[in-house]
C-alpha cells in the first residue's frame, strides 16, 4: 500500500494536507492512502461508538491521527469537565496521537448541555478562565502539543473588551498553547461583522498558528455560516493563502460532516490546500511560548469567572429552552442573534441524530423534516442527547407507513445499545444483555440481540421464514 509523503514536518511532525476521516470517505482514502499525509477524528464519536474507536486504531497505522475534541468546553467558567479530559488522554494515548486540538469556546452553563460550540466573551476574564481550564485539562493529556480553535460566531456580547485577535493572543499567552486557525470561521465572523477577512486574520498572533482548518459554507438569509457541508469558496481559500503567506507551509485540514461530494471534489481541495502551502513563504522560528501565568485552583477561580458563569448560564438557558423567548426576554443580547443561534443549534441536533439511524436517514429530506419536528417538540437531554433524540425520531417516524421499515430497525438496535430515554429525556448505556424482536410492515420478524457490557457487539438475526 502507498504511503502518504508529510510535505513538512508541521506541529508534533504532522504535517502537509489531512481531512477528518468519516465513514463516507473511508473507502476512497484506503484505496488513495497518499490522497492525504494526516487525517482527524472526533474524540466524542469515538467516545460514543466502540465501533468508531477501533477504526480509528486502524486507520493510526497508515496515518497520524489528530484527536479532535468538541465538548470539553475549555472556556466554561464552571470549570472544565475532568472526566472528559481523562478520557480524551486516553484516547490520545491509545492512537499516539502526535498532537491533540480542542476549541475555545463552552459547550455547557448553568449545567444545561447547548450542544453547540459557542463562542466567548472578548474579555480578559473569559482568557483567564481558559488559561485555568486548559491548565487542568493537560494533566490528564500525555506530553504532547494541545492546539486551540478559534470559534465562529453566532452572538454577540455586550461586554466585550477586546477585538477578536487581541482576545485570541491573550488565549495563547495565557495557556502557553499555539493556534489551530480555522480560516472558515475567520471568514465567517468577517463576513458576519461587516469587516474585512484579511484584516481579522491578521489581527491574529499568525506566529502562533501551528495548523490550520478549511471548510466550507454558504450564506442564509444574508449570515454565513461555517457549514462543514459546501465546497470551499474561492475567498475563503484567498484568505488561506494570505494567512500561509505570514504563518509558511503549516498543516492544513479540510472538514467535511455532510452533503459529501465524488472524492474527486475533495481530493481537488486537498490538492489546491496543498499547492497553496507549496507556494508559501518558508516557516520563520516563532518565538518562544511564554509560560503560562499560574493556573488559579478549582477554590480560587480566576477574577470575573462567577460573572462569567452567570452570563453563560443565561446564554445557554435562552439557547436551550423548549419555547422561544420574547424579544424582552433576551436583553441584553440582539434578539435576531439569539434565535438564529436556537435554529443552528435545532438544525446541529438532527444532524447528530440522523447519523445513528442510518436506515432511516437515507429518506434524507423525509427524515430531516421529521427530524426539526421532533426536536423543536422536545428540550435537550442533558446526556447522551443525539441518542435520546434519534430514538425520538425513530419512534415518530414507525407510525409513518413509508419510512416505518426502516425507523423499526434503527430504533431496535439504538434501543439494544441504550436504555431511555427517561422522564427528564435522558438516555444511558445499555450494561445488561439485551434481546428484542421487532416486527416489519408486511410481516418481517427481526430480532437483536446484544451481550454484557454497553459495548457488546449488537447482532441483527432474521428467521427463515
Amino acid at each position: 500500500m502507498e504511503q502518504p509523503v508529510p510535505l513538512n514536518g508541521g506541529v508534533g511532525g504532522v504535517g502537509g494536507v489531512g481531512v477528518g476521516f468519516r465513514p463516507e470517505l473511508a473507502a476512497d482514502l484506503l484505496a488513495a492512502p497518499s490522497a492525504v499525509d494526516f487525517v482527524e477524528v472526533v474524540a466524542e464519536a469515538c467516545f460514543a461508538s466502540p465501533a468508531a474507536r477501533r477504526e480509528a486504531a486502524a486507520i493510526a497505522r497508515i496515518w497520524p491521527v489528530v484527536p479532535h475534541g468538541v465538548k470539553l468546553s475549555l472556556g466554561s467558567a464552571e470549570g472544565v469537565d475532568l472526566d472528559r479530559a481523562r478520557r480524551l488522554g486516553a484516547l490520545c494515548r491509545e492512537l499516539a496521537a502526535p498532537v491533540v486540538s480542542e476549541h475555545v469556546a463552552f459547550v455547557r452553563g448553568g449545567g444545561r448541555e447547548i450542544g453547540h460550540l459557542t463562542a466567548l466573551p472578548y474579555t480578559l476574564e473569559a482568557a483567564r478562565v481558559v488559561a485555568r481550564n486548559v491548565a487542568a485539562a493537560r494533566r490528564a493529556l500525555p506530553d504532547i502539543p494541545l492546539l486551540l480553535e478559534n470559534a465562529a460566531r453566532t452572538l454577540r456580547f455586550p461586554d466585550d473588551a477586546l477585538d477578536e485577535g487581541s482576545f485570541y493572543a491573550e488565549v495563547v499567552a495565557r495557556t502557553g498553547c499555539d493556534l489551530l486557525l480555522d480560516v472558515g470561521n475567520v471568514y465567517a465572523n468577517a463576513v458576519n461583522a461587516g469587516v474585512d477577512p484579511g484584516a481579522l486574520a491578521r489581527s491574529y498572533p499568525l506566529e502562533r498558528v501551528a495548523m490550520i482548518h478549511v471548510a466550507g459554507g454558504a450564506r442564509e438569509h444574508g449570515f454565513y455560516f461555517d457549514t462543514h457541508a459546501h465546497p470551499v469558496p474561492e475567498p475563503v481559500f484567498a484568505l488561506l493563502a494570505a494567512v500561509l503567506a505570514a504563518t509558511g507551509p503549516v498543516p492544513i485540514l479540510l472538514e467535511r460532516d455532510g452533503d459529501f461530494p465524488p472524492f474527486a471534489a475533495l481530493a481537488a481541495e486537498l490538492a489546491t490546500a496543498r499547492a497553496l502551502a507549496r507556494s508559501a513563504p518558508p516557516r520563520r522560528s516563532p518565538p518562544p511560548p511564554r509560560p503560562a501565568s499560574p493556573p488559579a485552583s478549582a477554590a480560587d477561580p480566576p477574577p470575573g469567572a462567577a460573572a462569567l458563569a452567570a452570563v453563560q448560564a443565561r446564554v445557554a438557558e435562552l439557547f436551550t429552552a423548549p419555547r422561544a423567548p420574547s424579544p424582552a426576554d433576551v436583553r441584553p443580547f440582539a434578539a435576531d442573534e439569539v434565535a438564529r443561534s436556537r435554529a443552528i443549534l435545532q438544525r446541529k441536533r438532527v444532524d447528530d441524530a440522523l447519523p445513528l439511524l442510518p436506515r432511516l436517514a437515507s429518506h434524507r429530506e423525509a427524515a430531516a423534516r421529521l427530524g426539526a419536528r421532533c426536536v423543536e417538540a422536545s428540550p435537550r437531554a442533558h446526556r447522551l442527547a443525539a441518542v435520546a433524540d434519534a430514538l425520538r425520531i425513530a419512534a415518530a417516524a414507525a407510525a409513518d407507513e413509508r419510512l416505518a421499515a426502516e425507523a423499526l430497525v434503527d430504533g431496535l438496535l439504538l434501543r439494544a445499545r441504550f436504555v431511555g430515554p427517561a422522564a427528564d429525556g435522558s438516555v444511558r448505556p445499555r450494561l445488561l444483555p439485551f434481546i428484542r424482536r421487532e416486527r416489519l410492515p408486511g410481516g418481517r420478524v427481526i430480532w437483536a440481540i446484544k451481550g454484557m457490557g454497553s459495548s457488546a457487539d449488537v447482532r441483527i438475526v432474521e428467521p427463515r421464514r
